[in-house]
């Protein structure tokens, strides 16, 4: 039987030949009731992509040890199959059925399932003070990151993420000592570091 798959590998590990694809693509859609005039995207989510392949390759120890390492590694990678092209994909399950016919040929399943990948964040708390340690938006950081459309969830958000900064997202410089007096006192002194006789004013 003819492979139906562009690239007859799984990750790094190649296969001689791919039998079968099995492509699954679901909407979970909410049991709750829906309120009228609500938006009805609001009750449902998209569930990972899943791509079942039967594989056959020769080496049948070798290849299923190189496969097995690299289910474990827990690397995301990409698929190009016959129908779709589907990005950060994990090996799932993984099965081999073996018999006395084909006892030096690998004959295989694995289930491929999508990793969701997401961007985090983090602010910084109110009770660190003036200090900023660490890499902007790493873990244990209070340097907050600033907005990117990486870590955005929707084309709005996203954006005005890549757009110019907003107003409430602009960094504050600290101030002058001139800024730092009262209006009173410029106007009694001035802002030079002179001080007008008071007679003058």
């Amino acid at each position: 039987m003819p492979a139906i798959i562009f690239s007859r590998a799984i990750g790094p590990v190649a296969v001689d030949v791919v039998l079968s694809e099995a492509h699954e693509s679901r909407l979970s859609i909410t049991k709750n009731p829906i309120e009228a005039g609500a938006d009805v995207a609001d009750h449902a989510y998209v569930e990972p992509k899943r791509l079942t392949l039967d594989f056959a390759a020769a080496g049948a120890a070798l290849t299923y040890a190189a496969l097995v390492r690299f289910q474990e590694s827990r690397q995301p990678f990409t698929v190009v199959s016959g129908l779709f092209i589907y990005d950060n994909m994990l090996i799932e399950v993984l099965t081999a059925d073996r018999d006395p016919d084909t006892a030096f040929i690998l004959k295989g399943r694995a289930v491929l399932s999508e990793a969701i990948i997401v961007e985090t964040a983090y602010a910084q708390s109110e009770d660190t003070g003036s200090q900023k340690s660490g890499q902007a938006g790493g873990k244990k950081s209070t340097n907050a990151a600033k907005p990117s459309s990486g870590r955005s969830g929707d084309a709005v958000t996203a954006d005005r993420a890549s757009g110019t900064v907003a107003r409430g997202d602009a960094t504050s410089s600290a101030s002058s000592t001139a800024e730092d007096q009262s209006a009173l006192y410029r106007l009694k002194y001035g802002s030079s570091a002179a001080r007008v006789g008071r007679g003058d004013l």
